[in-house]
């Protein structure tokens, strides 16, 4: 039996470890948390920091690893470390560091003429005082879900946000950048042996702007985009790529369109989160994403064969919808695959931890799916 080490043990790990198991490897899952949901999903656990590339490189050959692997942003660089040092399949090095480390990003992508927002490293309070393009967005160069992200309108509260946002960064660098306004997309892709797949492009809806926070509410697949919107956003996607020699890893790739062109966010050499890449795909698609990035990481041929034409979507609960999901959730409905509801806490959405449960649906059509998320929203 293979064994395929899984770094991180979270609630958003338990679907690739379930995946595994259900493909009769040996699952070695390693956490620094040891009450991590993941767990007892697992063949073996390890209290190990995903961060803690030593370690876990010895245990890599104490092992005798098969692949290895992780959905999680920051613990991409110890799997390209140790896959490199194993000869395993896995993502080059340097590639890792560019898709882990946001002012890297758009610094490359300036270099390489690919359309971004104008923005600036902060490595002091001191930097704060030449931004002078409002609205901006300020975030940590390597953090994610969401978390120390905020708009900012004024130079009083750059300096205000500046230490919330530093503290959410392991580098403890944060960047501003310019805010875009305009529709926001995500874009699956699988690559392997050179060539990369886009499997599925994703419309994004937020919550929290009016706040200044910016939490994906809803995803649904496919976007309504139309047919020429397809073709553009693809084109650049497989452009940007290409000049970043992406291969043998997923990329979830988050952009914005409006009248002025696509400009990339960010690319992330992992799966996409919130459901996307584990339950939204593979219902409008058929195509299994945790199966092929599990066998991406063995050196196996992956299947992007698409064998289904269908909408899911994902609602995420808050403080306003609450009431309505639960209400609809009894309902039964034949369109929802899965759901869970946390308990109800009257608070602010200022990050992906704050949401209140999910409901994901699943139709036909997209008239259909329009009509279940005008009433749970």
């Amino acid at each position: 039996m293979k064994k395929l080490l899984i770094l991180g043990a979270g609630i958003i790990q338990v679907p690739i470890i379930i995946k595994a198991r259900d493909l009769d490897l040996y699952t070695i899952v390693l956490d620094k948390d040891q009450k991590a949901p993941g767990i007892s999903y697992s063949d073996e656990f390890h209290a190990i920091s995903t961060d803690d590339t030593e370690r876990v490189l010895e245990l890599a050959i104490r092992r005798s690893i098969d692949g290895i692997l992780t959905t999680s942003d920051y613990p991409v660089n110890v799997v390209a470390a140790v896959a490199k040092q194993l000869n395993l399949p896995g993502i080059p090095v340097e590639l890792a560091k560019l898709c882990t480390n946001k002012y890297a990003q758009r610094h490359f992508f300036h270099q390489n003429n690919i359309n971004i927002p104008k923005h600036k490293l902060i490595n002091s309070i001191n930097d704060l005082f030449s931004i002078d393009f409002f609205p901006c967005i300020m975030k940590p160069v390597d953090s994610s879900a969401s978390k120390g992200v905020k708009m900012i309108h004024n130079q009083k509260e750059l300096l205000e946000q500046y230490p919330i946002s530093k503290e959410f960064s392991r580098l403890k660098l944060v960047i501003v950048e310019e805010f875009i306004h305009g529709r926001e997309f995500s874009v699956e892709t699988l690559s392997q042996h050179g060539k990369t797949h886009i499997v599925q492009i994703t419309e994004k809806q937020t919550i929290g702007e009016g706040i200044g926070y910016f939490v994906e509410d809803t995803h649904i697949t496919p976007a309504r985009i139309t047919f020429e919107e397809n073709n553009n956003i693809e084109k650049t996607v497989y452009d940007v790529l290409h000049k970043m020699r992406i291969d043998n890893c997923p990329t979830h790739t988050e952009l914005k369109l409006n009248e002025k062109g696509i400009f990339i966010i960010e690319i992330a050499c992992r799966l996409g989160g919130d459901y996307i890449a584990s339950d939204l795909v593979p219902l409008s698609t058929g195509v299994d994403m945790l199966k092929n990035v599990i066998l991406l990481s063995l050196g196996k041929e992956i299947n992007i064969e698409k064998t289904l034409n269908k909408v899911a979507s994902v609602q995420f609960i808050n403080t306003n919808n609450y009431t309505r999901c639960v209400e609809f959730i009894k309902q039964n409905n034949s369109f929802v695959v899965k759901s869970e509801i946390y308990p109800y806490i009257g608070k602010e959405i200022k990050n992906s931890n704050d949401r209140l449960g999910y409901i994901i649906l699943n139709t036909p059509d997209i008239q259909l799916m329009e009509q279940l998320l005008i009433y749970i929203k």
